[in-house]
């Protein structure tokens, strides 16, 4: 499954207690903000190496946000690769 997510909070925290082996979780808009390495760690730095993470990367620099300040294990992708993702996986959950 591919987890669409676009806030912090309650909305990824939901997404990710539903998140199995060989999920996708994708960032966008203000959810990129939760792939930032903070001295609270996010909801993601518990998920095991079977579920995927992705961040829109045209998100993470239109909030000015640096790769380097972000969890190693994200990764990033541009409007086409997130095309990409939506072919390849079905269902798809959107979680706003």
């Amino acid at each position: 499954m591919l987890y669409i997510v676009n806030k912090k909070g309650e909305a990824l925290t939901n997404c990710v207690a539903r998140a199995s082996a060989n999920d996708v979780i994708l960032l966008i808009e203000d959810a990129v903000f939760a792939a930032l390495v903070t001295k609270e760690p996010s909801v993601l730095a518990a998920l095991g190496s079977d579920v995927l993470v992705y961040a829109l990367m045209p998100d993470i620099l239109a909030r000015g946000i640096a790769e380097e300040r972000c969890y190693a294990h994200i990764q990033y992708l541009d409007y086409a690769g997130f095309v990409a993702l939506v072919e390849q996986h079905n269902p798809i959950r959107s979680c706003f």
